[in-house]
């Protein structure tokens, strides 16, 4: 893939997630890939304030969604110096209160820590992020549906 095209070009590249037994045999799965945007948007949304500043424009490639759907962006394996600076000590408590975690493009939907569901403002959130940056309709379907 070229990434040097406008992001109307970006593709999805298909994958098979790696499970310890072996490939997921459930299908493949569809991998986003940052626009230019959000690449040259990274600078500036991976500093993390204090107190955290939402990432207004949505172009967070990780970071943490509130409950009332704020967006919140950090860097790469950042998400705890976030969490902290949002008032939290562990992703299992923000977790707790609701956050949804946004890691390499993916929505983690399903919390790891609590039973968790989203909220209408977090659904719209993500809905917005993915027409934001042109991302596939068909990618944000399957995250509520069915793996």
């Amino acid at each position: 893939m070229d990434r040097h095209q406008p992001q109307q070009y970006f593709e999805l590249i298909e994958e098979r997630p790696i499970t310890s037994s072996g490939i997921d045999n459930r299908g493949p799965r569809s991998v986003l890939a940052p626009t230019e945007e959000m690449r040259k948007a990274k600078a500036w949304l991976e500093v993390i304030k204090r107190p955290p500043e939402p990432d207004e424009q949505l172009l967070a490639i990780h970071g943490w969604l509130s409950p009332t759907g704020e967006l919140y962006a950090c860097g790469w394996e950042k998400h705890n110096d976030l969490t902290r600076a949002l008032g939290f000590q562990h992703e299992s408590e923000i977790e707790e209160a609701g956050f949804c975690k946004l890691s390499q493009l993916n929505w983690l939907v399903q919390a790891r820590y609590c039973d968790q569901s989203l909220t209408a403002a977090q659904w719209t959130t993500i809905e917005r992020w993915y027409a934001r940056n042109g991302f596939p309709e068909e990618h944000f379907l399957r995250l509520s549906g069915p793996v």
